[in-house]
């Protein structure tokens, strides 16, 4: 169900990162000093990247992709990364055995980074460079504060490349990035390449979460809705959400759990959360965690009644205490009679984050074959601006 403007607007599957397993020890990198900045040269021959003498190497990489780390003296966060990956491995659809475009392969590299819990990326601008990359700033926004960033990618040869920078507040600091940036060097002939078929399943959950957002609402509770993602190849059923409050020393302060509102989530598919701490923080949390855990369908794929049987019409305007309601019918265009029809209603802000999610029956739960009900939604609290909506229906097979 695509987004509509809004007026005036088998076993358990725990969300977690795939060790891929341990990487051959490698010679140490060599370092070479022509004007002053030193030459950081990978072991493998695939890059080579200048920078001060002082800054710090933090090596990542792993069998599938070379991701080493720079960061100035006494600095919490690297400002520079190189990612290096083989093209053909950055596929999101692996069985398909057809290689990647680039657009896949910046997807494949994007959730591999930026698909984060406590974290939410907001792209700014994409603009072609004269040396063929693609510049795109963004903005990465989390509990602890925004941070700017530069990235650059481009596919050299057999390889995908990308330049990862995180612009410092420092003007020294953003002279020096500037004058790093430039240094940058790939040999396409290195004859490294990723030694395991796709990234999907070393760096991808089968669970993943996207469009995050979070605030405290008008009682004092503190809110945290998005939307879940299947990256399984089937259908995922019994999706719970469990979210952690956490202080600056990395302390558990409080934690709870619940399922998202869809019964099914198909391959591919989204599904809308909500979390509320009713009784708002604990005094000291400066970030949260997003773990989620879930089933193969097995059960529920017995007599689920997918959105694809429904028709469903929609409107979202506000009433006159300001309220936004959403409400419209539902049609049953399937062939067989449906029970405990369902609405699940999520608006988004302008920049596609949840600001509000909701689910209700329809007024007429058994819908046989052509037949319609109606709906209506209220929203008493909204973590923003709404800009878009969407209402899918779903329900299960009256036998």
């Amino acid at each position: 169900m695509p987004r509509r403007n809004i007026l005036p607007l088998i076993g358990l599957l725990v969300s977690s990162a795939l060790l891929i397993g341990c990487v051959a020890e490698e010679a140490a990198p060599v370092l070479v000093d022509p004007t002053g900045f030193v030459t950081y040269v990978s072991p493998t021959g695939v890059f080579t990247l200048s920078m001060p003498p002082d800054w710090i190497v933090s090596d990542k990489s792993d069998e599938f992709a070379l991701n080493v780390e720079f960061s100035p003296p006494r600095s919490p966060e690297p400002l520079v990364g190189v990612y290096v990956a083989s093209a053909s491995a950055l596929s999101l659809d692996p069985a398909s055995g057809q290689t990647p475009s680039y657009d896949e392969m910046l997807l494949a590299y994007q959730s591999r980074f930026y698909t984060s819990a406590d974290a939410t990326y907001k792209e700014i601008a994409r603009d072609q460079q004269a040396d063929g990359s693609l510049r795109i700033k963004f903005l990465l926004e989390s509990p602890a504060g925004t941070t700017q960033h530069n990235d650059f990618v481009q596919v050299i040869g057999p390889y995908f490349v990308a330049l990862r920078t995180t612009l410092p507040a420092d003007q020294a600091q953003l002279r020096t990035l500037s004058r790093i940036v430039n240094t940058l060097t790939v040999n396409q002939n290195a004859g490294w390449a990723s030694s395991v078929e796709s990234e999907s399943a070393a760096s991808r959950d089968v669970v993943g979460f996207t469009a995050l957002n979070a605030w405290v609402d008008r009682n004092g509770g503190f809110e945290i809705v998005g939307q879940v993602v299947n990256n399984a190849p089937v259908a995922l059923e019994f999706v719970r959400i469990n979210a952690q409050l956490y202080d600056a020393e990395n302390r558990l302060l409080l934690e709870q759990d619940d399922f998202v509102s869809s019964d099914m989530i198909a391959p591919g598919g989204y599904a809308p959360f909500s979390i509320v701490f009713s009784d708002g923080m604990p005094p000291g949390t400066v970030r949260y965690e997003l773990h989620a855990s879930a089933r193969y369908a097995d059960f529920t794929a017995q007599t689920f009644y997918g959105p694809e049987n429904f028709a469903v019409s929609s409107t979202a305007e506000f009433d006159r205490n300001g309220l936004l309601v959403v409400s419209g019918q539902v049609r049953n265009e399937g062939t067989l009679r449906a029970n405990l029809v369902k609405v699940i209603v999520t608006i988004f802000d302008e920049n596609g984050r949840v600001i509000a999610t909701d689910t209700t029956l329809v007024e007429v739960q058994r819908l046989a074959p052509g037949e319609v009900s109606p709906f209506s939604v209220t929203f008493f609290e909204l973590g923003g601006s709404p800009g878009t909506f969407q209402v899918i229906a779903q329900g299960m097979i009256d036998e």
